[in-house]
């Protein structure tokens, strides 16, 4: 596999030609199937239609994941109880914790408005951890969306803190959704390797612009 590249394709099937266990750490925020369009902008991502294709994703994600490492996935309250049942019953993940993700502002809604979402933390095998001061609430910054922003990109503080708890210098991270890609410049910052994966033609040019690549992976290499 070649590292620290942003593949342009649909994550499943890139996925199915990387090699077993060659991936240390995944970080990732899938599209949750629910069909919507995002904030003022009616911002929308591709493949939101099927709610199954993150969990199709997980069945691979076991497959290339080392032994003893960990997957962070994000989720919303909706999804969780989704998502759990399925992983109990039709993956070998581990479900380790939850992870809730506090943010300084409230979002948009309207009688309960938005401040939070949820990591959880998936173990393949018993993976150790760095840090003895990891809370599983994280009080991080929040992305003031725009019509130039992807509408769930995530803070990088929060991703790093991540890689720095379940990963050392040099380790390969993958992320299969990587929008605009948050987790691939966290990796860069952090002196991980990285290979990110995006469907959408517009979002592979907004990462390879955010991580200074001189190509981009699939279709785009240049």
């Amino acid at each position: 596999m070649e590292k620290n590249k942003i593949i342009s394709g649909d994550c499943i099937k890139v996925i199915k030609e990387f090699p077993k266990n060659s991936i240390d750490l995944i970080i990732t925020d899938p599209p949750y199937g629910d069909n919507v369009g995002y904030g003022f902008n009616n911002k929308i991502i591709k493949n939101n239609k099927n709610p199954l294709i993150n969990c199709q994703a997980l069945v691979e994600c076991y497959r290339v994941l080392r032994k003893n490492s960990s997957l962070y996935l994000f989720t919303n309250w909706k999804n969780y109880p989704f998502l759990t049942e399925f992983i109990l019953r039709y993956t070998n993940f581990k479900i380790r914790h939850l992870i809730v993700w506090k943010k300084h502002n409230f979002g948009l809604g309207w009688a309960f408005r938005h401040q939070y979402e949820l990591v959880l933390v998936l173990e393949k095998g018993k993976p150790k951890y760095n840090l003895k001061n990891f809370s599983d609430v994280q009080t991080c910054s929040h992305i003031n969306h725009n019509d130039k922003t992807h509408p769930h990109e995530k803070p990088i503080d929060l991703i790093m803190k991540m890689i720095e708890h379940s990963s050392r210098e040099g380790d390969l991270i993958l992320d299969p959704f990587c929008g605009s890609g948050a987790v691939c410049v966290a990796c860069r910052e952090m002196d991980r390797n990285w290979i990110g994966i995006e469907l959408d033609e517009k979002y592979v040019e907004m990462a390879g612009g955010k991580t200074q690549l001189n190509f981009v992976g699939g279709k785009n290499d240049r």
